[in-house]
């Protein structure tokens, strides 16, 4: 079977490693590759970058778990295309130091394959069909017993009721269009205060994507910004915490970063400007230039002992 390459296999450790072994490889790798060591060297900054995101991935148990899923949908498929010859089978499954593939698009092509999706469009329309026939047929299965010859008679008004001060607003007018009612959902993301830490916390004087850090909070250069809309706004509230943060807005529906920003330390910063979803606010402290030197002496110190 083609071998599926995950994150596991960036970090070198086996897929069941408990965290303690997934630490140590990330130590490992990061005194190998750290920009401080590699400067100027451009394969390192991109490995130093996947290094980072599979650790980030494989320390967080939720995460961890959802990375594990993808791997188990990714080897199901390319067991039934190669059992099935499928030309797409003898694909290289990617190349070392890459970051694994998002996989909704995948489960997007498996569905026409699974008989449990055609037997469910099959169940819906059947069901619509019959709604359909019960609400058109309705008014012909009252009994006739119930039909008054009696002509309808209307009741004098004796009093107007209140108005509802807690509804909307209704234009004036015959030909007044419908009144447009927006919403606006907010969500505040409050980091907690901690002390910085070398080991885990990026301490690089870039971004990943290789573009220094924003001498203001506000978004990163370089980033596409995407689900551009006026539906949500996020407040990223990093006033307690000493340490800038580096914070990605994830959709949960597309599987995909829509956001990159970078608020400092004990700062606020709002992203506005995104379209109604369902998103995840994820982030990570940076170690400011006030420690980074600090980190270095230690990272230095360690690689002089040989640990």
């Amino acid at each position: 079977m083609a071998k599926i390459h995950t994150h596991y296999d960036n970090l070198k450790v086996a897929r069941g490693a408990p965290q303690e072994v997934v630490r140590a490889a990330y130590k490992a790798l990061s005194q190998k590759y750290h920009p401080d060591k590699n400067q100027g060297d451009e394969k390192a900054a991109r490995i130093m970058a996947i290094v980072n995101t599979a650790y980030n991935i494989l320390s967080d148990p939720t995460r961890r778990k959802e990375h594990d899923e993808w791997i188990a949908a990714e080897e199901w498929e390319v067991e039934w295309l190669e059992s099935s010859s499928g030309e797409e089978a003898a694909r290289p499954r990617g190349e070392n130091w890459e970051t694994p593939p998002p996989a909704h698009n995948r489960r997007r092509r498996r569905l026409w394959r699974d008989p449990r999706w055609w037997f469910g469009l099959f169940g819906g329309v059947t069901v619509g069909a019959v709604c359909a026939l019960l609400l058109v047929k309705q008014p012909r299965l009252l009994p006739t017993a119930l039909a008054f010859n009696k002509p309808e008679t209307i009741a004098p008004v004796t009093s107007v009721p209140a108005p509802d001060p807690d509804a909307w607003a209704i234009p004036t007018g015959a030909n007044s269009p419908p009144a447009v009612v927006k919403a606006l959902a907010v969500t505040q993301l409050v980091v907690p205060a901690r002390q910085p830490e070398c080991d885990t916390d990026l301490a690089t004087p870039a971004a990943p994507n290789g573009e220094p850090w924003p001498d203001q909070s506000g978004y990163i250069p370089g980033y596409p910004l995407g689900n551009n809309g006026r539906e949500m706004t996020v407040v990223v509230d990093n006033s307690a915490n000493a340490s800038p943060v580096f914070v990605k807005i994830f959709d949960l529906e597309r599987r995909s970063n829509v956001r990159h920003a970078y608020v400092l330390a004990n700062n606020m910063l709002t992203i506005d400007g995104l379209a109604a979803g369902k998103y995840e606010v994820r982030y990570q402290n940076v170690v400011g230039s006030a420690a980074h030197a600090e980190c270095s002496k230690q990272a230095a110190r360690r690689a002089d002992a040989g640990v």
